[in-house]
């Protein structure tokens, strides 16, 4: 039986990989590249979606992890060159989104000097041996006291908290993320049934916001983080990024108004 032909497409797309695996000059890579950039615009979309970060940012990331595909790839090893393409388009994109969009940036070297130090007390632990104290773990891994509190301080910062643990002190009251979020004026007819439905529509609330908006919130009220550091991770001012924190706070409080009903809001 006559076999299917290929799209035209896809014609096209073997044609160029067949001229550049026999002459790899940068025209006819670049040839390759173009036909090919629907692969990077798919995974790009992807990881916009999960990650809420710029789609167009990560595709300049991507096509730079496609150039680094279409050079390596080797049609003898029988393989396409999408499924070559792939992981490369995918590798760069996460390390992009791992290396600049952290809620809290810093130096990669202090994110490995807190992933070593996990890993060095984890084997302590599995040979049942002591953890090491900070000096002694500072000395371990060839650094000094203070890197290794700066590293130590910032995968602290970067681990979930829960929403109701206390953060400071105000007038001598815990200030709690749902203490600003609901209307302190509430009254307490209904006690625990009406604190468990506030919880569960607050949660169902803050799944709603974006990526952003949880990172502005969460670093501000959870982290306390100071506004100039927000502004920097959102790529504005300190003054705008508060700015944007109470428009959010305010929004916030009129949803859950509109949500819980005026009777429970009222003092």
């Amino acid at each position: 039986m006559p076999t299917n032909p290929l799209p035209n497409w896809q014609q096209r797309n073997a044609q160029l990989l067949t001229t550049y695996c026999a002459d790899r000059s940068i025209e006819n890579r670049n040839a390759v590249v173009n036909a090919n950039l629907p692969l990077v615009w798919r995974t790009a979309r992807r990881e916009s979606r999960r990650s809420g970060h710029s789609f167009d940012d990560l595709c300049q990331v991507g096509y730079m992890g496609l150039i680094r595909a279409v050079e390596s790839y080797q049609p003898e090893r029988g393989s396409s060159l999408s499924s070559v393409a792939i992981p490369w388009i995918s590798g760069h994109i996460r390390h992009y989104l791992r290396d600049r969009c952290q809620p809290l940036r810093c130096s990669r070297r202090l994110r490995e000097l807190g992933a070593r130090a996990a890993r060095l007390q984890q084997q302590r632990r599995d040979a049942q041996l002591p953890p090491l104290k900070q000096a002694e773990l500072a000395k371990a891994l060839g650094c000094s006291a203070s890197t290794w509190e700066e590293a130590r301080s910032l995968r602290h910062a970067q681990k979930p908290a829960s929403l109701e643990q206390p953060q400071r002190q105000t007038d001598g009251e815990l200030l709690r993320l749902q203490d600003l979020l609901i209307d302190p004026t509430a009254g307490d007819a209904y006690g625990a049934a009406r604190r468990a439905e506030r919880r569960r529509l607050l949660w169902v609330t803050l799944r709603e916001l974006d990526r952003s908006q949880r990172r502005l919130l969460l670093g501000r009220v959870l982290q306390q983080l100071p506004w100039a550091t927000l502004g920097e991770a959102m790529g504005c001012s300190g003054r705008v990024s508060r700015r944007r924190f109470q428009q959010l706070l305010d929004d916030l409080r009129q949803r859950l108004g509109a949500t819980l009903g005026a009777d429970l809001l009222m003092p």
